[in-house]
């Protein structure tokens, strides 16, 4: 699937938390539910391993119906900050689980209008299990998947009108949406017999008839005898556009970070664009101003530093002609040591001496050949030192003042430090 043309959408299902407690975690091998948008129109559904999502330009991450509580809150008009801290105690009488370990996004434009500042107001609020969300995100991630969303499985269905109630059916689970922010999720036993619990929400709701979506759509068609009711297959697995009305929990430490992690939701434009490439554009300009600067301050110490060089040669060395002051000193010094009858560190008879030295500790009789080349001497053995004792010479030829590199073949090469 990974060399197909990417598709405009995908819904990604989770699976049910319950079914979960016997993983140790989720990885890019758990199967989920799926369906597809594709870039024509066509939806399909399916089911695969995560690592085998098909690629798409948007991912919509959709958990079970049971395993997000869903509500509406009187909760005071506060900064989002504020209010992502009094939201666990707003909510602690009505979660079974700790608030502590739960997730809790909110839905600010759900708000009633109208309502005075700091004064209290239905607020739709989500809530997940932390850990849940960050082990499904981690599955996500590993796969090189990233949700642009993340909401309940109700939003996969249209809201419900005066006489239809929509149900969605997959994987042996089925999800009816009975309100804006209300909903309820149960099984589908083997037998496809009615649900108690969608027979209370046929009653409660007194709706005529059931608009079936998802790849199991047509097992409750099969219930519509013993529900009473007509059950039709809608179309399509499951209404695209009603997911606009989704409380996203990706938000808070789970929202997607950056400037341009969702340009849809933030609507940029060249005119929202200016002030950030402005104040880009002028830190541009200012690095580059100090770059040239510094390296034309660096060239001219460069050229200090060389002309001191040539004036020390020249006053050392009157008759010599100048063309490297540093190799041509470094010779001088020789040649003058050599007339005053002093060896140089990198004569022959000087470095054959220390080399000696150096080999005190290696078998007797493992040197087959010394080539002397440039005040460096190339030795060869009859068999490459292993590694512990080219470490040993190594270490040796430092505390001696000397340089000492092996080649590929194990051929070592002395010079003295600096020669």
């Amino acid at each position: 699937m990974k060399g197909e043309k990417a598709a405009a959408r995908l819904w990604v299902f989770a699976p049910p938390h319950r079914s979960l407690t016997s993983t140790a975690r989720l990885s890019e091998a758990t199967v989920v539910g799926y369906v597809v948008l594709e870039a024509g129109g066509e939806m399909r559904a399916g089911e695969v391993s995560i690592a085998l999502l098909p690629r798409s330009q948007r991912l919509d991450l959709v958990f079970d119906g049971s395993d997000v509580f869903q509500s509406e809150v009187a909760a005071p008009r506060l900064s989002e900050t504020k209010l992502r801290l009094a939201l666990p105690n707003l909510l602690e009488d009505r979660l079974l689980a700790d608030p502590t370990q739960c997730h809790i996004a909110f839905q600010p434009d759900g708000r009633a209008s109208g309502k005075a500042a700091g004064a209290a107001a239905a607020l739709p609020v989500a809530a997940i299990d932390r850990g849940l969300l960050n082990r499904l995100l981690d599955a996500l991630a590993a796969a090189g998947e990233r949700p642009r969303a993340a909401y309940s499985a109700l939003y996969v269905l249209p809201q419900p009108d005066a006489d239809a109630l929509p149900v969605f059916a997959a994987r042996n689970r089925l999800v009816a949406r009975t309100g804006m922010h209300e909903g309820m999720a149960c099984d589908i036993d083997e037998n496809d017999e009615p649900p108690a619990a969608l027979r209370l929400a046929l009653r409660g709701g007194a709706w005529k008839r059931i608009r079936a979506y998802g790849p199991q759509a047509q097992r409750l068609v099969a219930m519509a005898a013993s529900l009473g009711v007509p059950v039709e297959a809608a179309v399509r697995p499951l209404d695209a556009d009603a997911s606009e009305a989704a409380i996203n929990l990706l938000q808070g430490s789970f929202a997607r970070s950056g400037m341009l992690a969702d340009a849809s939701r933030r609507h940029l434009t060249l005119r929202t664009l200016k002030a950030p490439l402005i104040w880009g554009g002028i830190a541009a300009a200012v690095f580059l101003a100090g770059m040239n600067g510094y390296w034309l301050k660096l060239q001219s110490e460069a050229g200090e530093l060389r002309n001191r060089m040539s004036t020390a040669f020249r006053s050392a060395f009157a008759d010599a002609e100048m063309v490297d002051p540093i190799v041509q000193t470094q010779r001088e010094l020789v040649r003058l040591r050599a007339r005053v009858g002093q060896s140089s560190a990198g004569d022959f008879t000087a470095l054959n001496a220390q080399v000696s030295q150096l080999l005190a500790a290696a078998p007797v009789g493992i040197v087959a050949a010394i080539e002397y080349r440039d005040a460096a001497l190339r030795v060869k053995f009859k068999a490459p030192p292993d590694a512990s004792l080219q470490n040993q010479l190594r270490a040796q030829a430092v505390q001696r003042g000397l340089q000492l590199r092996f080649d590929a073949d194990g051929t070592a090469n002395v010079s003295t430090t600096g020669g």
